[in-house]
This record gives structure tokens, C-alpha cells and sequence, in this order.
């Protein structure tokens, strides 16, 4: 029970630690016509950053990453020459993920809110394999580590908001280990060395 109490504080630590180290990006999409929109990107910090836009089957639409660190950028969009339809905006900045849905039609370009996702955090140290994640959408969430011959060990995490975990690991083999945390349409790889 105390290794228990133990393994629950330490992650407890270390999500506190993570959610107090994110980026926090501003991203506004806003209309100028019927067919252009500027795209305005904000971060308290100089950042890397990945911008794309994708249409509602995943196909990509437009990429951007910058070539050095950025507080803002804007751009106008021309969206004249895409089908009526929705599309999804997508700003990456460090681990946070910023998702704004939009939809283009022959008279006007309709933006929705934007949603906030981060990836998850993982620790591995003295055997021990700390993770933490916002489940957001509260998707099933499992847990499986690989070894060079292949699965070795899964778990079914749930679907709670927070998920904060953690395993002992001293019982496995000096080696590499692959750990994969997915859902139904998501997959977060985390690679360790024992």
C-alpha cells in the first residue's frame, strides 16, 4: 500500500510539474470575406511551431513549420479555391496541440472554437515509469510496452479526464522498450533504455 501512496504522489508531482510548464498558443482565424481569413498565431514564449489545415477526411490541405522560434505569426488565407466543406486547423506548439474546427462555403467562412490538447508526459527513472495525460475527450485509453520481439505487457487505462500512472519496470531485461499510449484514433510512443 505505501509503494502505492508512493508511486500516486510521485506522478501527482510530476503532473503538477507538467501542467505548469506548457505552452499555452493563441490561435484566432479571422474572416476578411467570403473566401480569406487571416490566421493569427500567438505564444508567450519564442517557440517552434507546426501549422496545417486538413479536410474533414484527414486530407492535408496546407503545412507550415517555422524555421526558427516565434512569439506570433499571421498569414492570409485564400480559401477561394477549396470544396465547400469542413476543414480542421491544427497548431502544434512544443507538446501542446491546438485544434480549430472551420467550415468554407460559396458565402462565408464559419470558425469554431478552439480546442487545447497536450501530449502526454513520461518519466522514466530508477525503474520506474511515471506518465501523466489530459484525456480531454475521455477516450479508452491503454497502455502497452514492446520489447524488440514485440508486446510484452497491456493495460486498459479507462477513460478518466486525468490519467496519471505509473509501473515498476525492474523486473524486465536490460534493453530497448517501446511504450505506446492509444486510443481508438490516437497513438503517443514513448521510447526507454534499461
Amino acid at each position: 500500500m505505501k509503494t502505492v501512496k508512493f508511486l500516486s504522489t510521485l506522478t501527482a508531482v510530476a503532473f503538477v510539474a507538467f501542467a505548469t510548464a506548457v505552452e499555452k498558443p493563441k490561435m484566432n482565424v479571422i474572416p476578411l470575406s467570403a473566401d480569406r481569413a487571416i490566421v493569427a498565431i500567438a505564444n508567450k514564449n519564442a517557440a517552434y511551431f507546426e501549422l496545417s489545415i486538413n479536410a474533414a477526411n484527414g486530407e492535408l490541405i496546407y503545412y507550415k513549420q517555422s524555421s526558427q522560434p516565434l512569439t506570433d505569426y499571421k498569414q492570409v488565407f485564400d480559401f477561394g479555391n477549396l470544396e465547400d466543406g469542413k476543414y480542421v486547423l491544427n497548431l502544434k506548439v512544443n507538446d501542446t496541440k491546438l485544434v480549430k474546427n472551420m467550415e468554407v462555403t460559396r458565402n462565408k467562412i464559419y470558425v469554431g472554437d478552439s480546442k487545447l490538447r497536450f501530449d502526454p508526459y513520461f518519466d522514466f527513472r530508477d525503474n520506474l515509469l511515471k506518465f501523466t495525460y489530459l484525456n480531454f475527450e475521455q477516450e479508452n485509453l491503454k497502455l502497452s510496452i514492446y520489447n524488440n520481439e514485440g508486446l510484452i505487457y497491456s493495460s486498459k487505462l479507462g477513460n478518466d479526464f486525468t490519467v496519471s500512472s505509473g509501473c515498476d519496470l525492474s523486473k524486465l531485461d536490460s534493453g530497448n522498450y517501446k511504450v505506446i499510449l492509444s486510443s481508438s484514433d490516437k497513438e503517443f510512443t514513448y521510447r526507454l533504455v534499461k
